[in-house]
């Protein structure tokens, strides 16, 4: 790839430790390193707090100690989590499905291959169960993170796609954008244990065992002889560790031979070649790519050499950098997903955030209550208990039991000189307060109580109830919103991932289903030398439907077609169109369904379906067929003209026939008369002759 990334320069001068080519020196790549541990922390406190209420961990030690030692149990009533899980699940019923696009026909082998390619990456990665993890911390703490990368197990599936735990991940604090694209670092911390590190990284086993083992002896030389060829390697990893300003106990666990794992992914400043492909879309120009120098050979680009940024990933063991290289990718593989963003410190909070003081409120107010249906006043005078048989002590003690036994003095003054009641003035006020709380769980969070399946009294209007639905949605419209941006991030990360591996000179690949189904050559020149299905810089899209994928909306769909087919009762044509994606639809195993939409397909003279390549040939065919009858159809209507005009002249034939035959007969009729008047005369001559 024609790009360079540029060094910065350290006025420390450069390290002789550094072994990086073309990165960041390890004194930047240390200083990004420890910039994690000065980022304020309050908010991943607060967001492990928002996690806890969810799982019902909401009642401190002080709260717990107190209702023990009130008699009470330390029960918490979770309202949280039934609000949480509306909103997940709502989430889950919408759930739209994912295509890729592209403005281009000429690509549509490409985009069906894709298609076809994405939608087993998304089955076989458990992709929406990544993106639904993060989404749900998204809610419930205000941020969730996806990986999305290959899987380095090469009997699994290539590519990986799952949910990484928040105070795992740091990042650049000064970054702005949703999606981090303006960060200038991503780090990702993660324990592993010495031998995974020593089967995964063998050419770095000696300087890991030396780091889970704090370096003992190597002080005193005692190791020197045993790691004679990897001194250099040593000696520089010893420095480090000695450099090092981070306490080993916040990376080195020796115990458990662990050592923290520092996963960096940053960018650079670079120098590239790039072609500009229209004023909305450049690429960088690779030598190697045949599509690029055909291009440049017809004279249809021109190259440039700008500045840009290369993204880099680096990996610490600790102190010790493991690699530093640079990537062909324009983003990196850890997608956020924020909910909201504090305005001052561009600090993460979620939902939970808002119904942490009510749910608080909610359960002392319940406690209080429980207290007060316990709690006894007692009212004695000082001579009313037989002090031989029971004191004071034993009164408290079993003023609350039901079978409380008292002994009284028998030489009291006063008959009534022990009293035990129960007040229960302040029960109500303690109940309306605590049903407030309740409310304004829902309340701050935005989700209506229809959302939760109660509806307010006196709403009973299905048009009613769908208006409070929307109002929930649009009140968590930011929420989603955000979520929308990070989820297509990341299927356009899985995404990139399929097309890097896929641009192979000459790949073959099947692409469609049943009869439809057909091989696809991919990355090859068609038979004027021209590229043909470039798979590395087509210009495809990620798309997300406006249609939910879920059960539930499929069915509301079926139940919406079945009642437009009804309606077509007098027009077979066009119910003819909905019943194919009815039966596709419809709840038939897959092979079923099938089947009846092509029989139907072929009974009714309707194109195959498939692919878009398959309906393409099939109109193509139809078109062919119809311009065959057309032209046959032209031709019979000339053929009958011409039959038509050769009667009519054979018909005035006939007529200029008859009339000569008339014309003859008439002639030799008029000669007959004239000879007979001429042999007359002759024979009136001859008479008188005679005479």
């Amino acid at each position: 790839m024609n790009i360079e990334p540029i060094k910065p320069h350290d006025a420390g001068g450069r390290d002789w430790r550094d072994q990086a080519k073309d990165g960041f020196d390890l004194r930047s790549l240390e200083r990004l390193v420890r910039d994690c541990n000065d980022q304020p922390d309050r908010w991943r406190r607060r967001s492990d707090l928002c996690h806890a209420y969810y799982d019902g961990k909401q009642l401190d030690e002080q709260q717990q100690a107190w209702a023990i030692a009130e008699g009470l149990k330390p029960r918490a009533t979770n309202l949280i989590q039934r609000t949480v899980n509306a909103v997940l699940g709502f989430e889950a019923r919408t759930r739209s499905d994912v295509r890729i696009e592209a403005d281009d026909d000429e690509l549509s082998d490409v985009v069906d291959f894709l298609n076809t390619a994405f939608k087993e990456a998304q089955r076989e990665a458990y992709t929406e169960i990544a993106i639904g993890q993060a989404y749900a911390g998204q809610v419930k703490g205000g941020i969730g993170w996806i990986e999305v990368s290959r899987d380095q197990d090469p009997l699994a599936y290539p590519y990986r796609v799952r949910e990484v735990h928040r105070n795992s991940m740091y990042w650049d604090w000064h970054a702005r954008d949703q999606l981090l694209r303006d960060a200038r670092w991503v780090a990702r911390m993660e324990w592993k244990d010495l031998d995974e590190l020593e089967a995964a990284m063998p050419e770095h086993r000696h300087i890991l065992r030396m780091l889970a083992n704090s370096w003992e002896g190597w002080a005193a030389n005692q190791l020197i002889e045993e790691h004679a060829n990897h001194a250099s390697d040593m000696l520089r990893a010893f420095d480090d560790f000695r450099r090092f300003k981070v306490s080993s106990a916040e990376w080195l666990d020796t115990l458990r031979k662990r050592v923290r794992m520092y996963e960096v992914w940053y960018r650079v400043p670079a120098r590239a070649v790039v072609m500009r492909i229209s004023p909305t879309r450049t690429i960088i120009f690779d030598e190697k790519n045949p599509l690029h120098v055909t291009a440049l050979q017809r004279g249809l680009v021109k190259l440039e050499k700008v500045l840009t940024t290369q993204v880099r990933k680096a990996i610490f063991a600790g102190p010790y950098r493991l690699m530093d290289v640079g990537t062909t990718r324009r983003s990196f593989p850890y997608i956020p997903f924020f909910a909201f963003r504090d305005d001052e410190d561009r600090a993460p909070y979620g939902l939970v955030d808002g119904m942490i003081d009510p749910q608080d409120e909610y359960n002392e107010r319940r406690l209080r209550i429980q207290w007060l249906l316990k709690a006894r006043q007692v009212t004695a005078d000082n001579d009313a208990l037989d002090l031989e048989k029971n004191n004071w002590v034993d009164l408290v003690n079993n003023v609350q039991r039901p079978d409380m036994l008292l002994i009284l003095n028998a030489q009291r003054k006063n008959a009534n000189g022990v009293v035990v009641q129960s007040s229960l003035t302040l029960q109500k006020e303690q109940y309306e307060v605590m049903q407030d709380a309740k409310q304004l769980i829902q309340d701050v969070s935005g989700v209506y109580p229809v959302q939760l399946g109660n509806a307010p009294q006196g709403v009973t209007s299905g048009v009613a109830i769908s208006g409070l639905v929307e109002q929930g949605i649009v009140a968590m419209g930011d929420l989603n919103d955000n979520f929308t941006i990070s989820r297509r991030a990341t299927y356009e990360g899985l995404l990139d991932l399929i097309v890097e591996d896929h641009s192979e000179a000459d790949l073959r690949v099947k692409v469609g289903e049943g009869s439809t189904r057909r091989v696809v050559v991919l990355n090859t020149f068609d038979e004027n030398k021209l590229p043909k299905n470039m798979v590395k810089d087509a210009p495809v899209r990620v798309g997300l439907s406006d249609v939910p994928a879920s059960p539930a909306a499929r069915a509301q769909q079926q139940t919406m077609i079945a009642e437009i087919i009804k309606g077509l009762g007098n027009f077979p044509q066009g119910a003819a169109v909905l019943v194919p994606a009815f039966l596709e639809a419809s709840s038939l195993d897959s092979e079923t369904r099938k089947l009846a939409a092509e029989d139907f397909r072929k009974v009714m003279g309707l194109p195959p379906g498939g692919t878009r390549q398959a309906r393409a040939q099939a109109e193509q065919l139809a078109a062919q067929e119809a311009e065959r009858n057309k032209a046959l159809a032209s031709a019979a209507q000339q053929a009958e003209l011409e039959e038509k005009q050769a009667r009519v002249a054979e018909r005035l034939a006939n007529v200029e026939l008859k009339g000569a035959q008339t014309e003859l007969t008439l002639a030799k009729a008029k000669q007959t008369d004239e000879e007979s008047r001429i042999n007359e005369a002759l024979a009136e001559a001859d008479a008188a002759t005679t005479e």
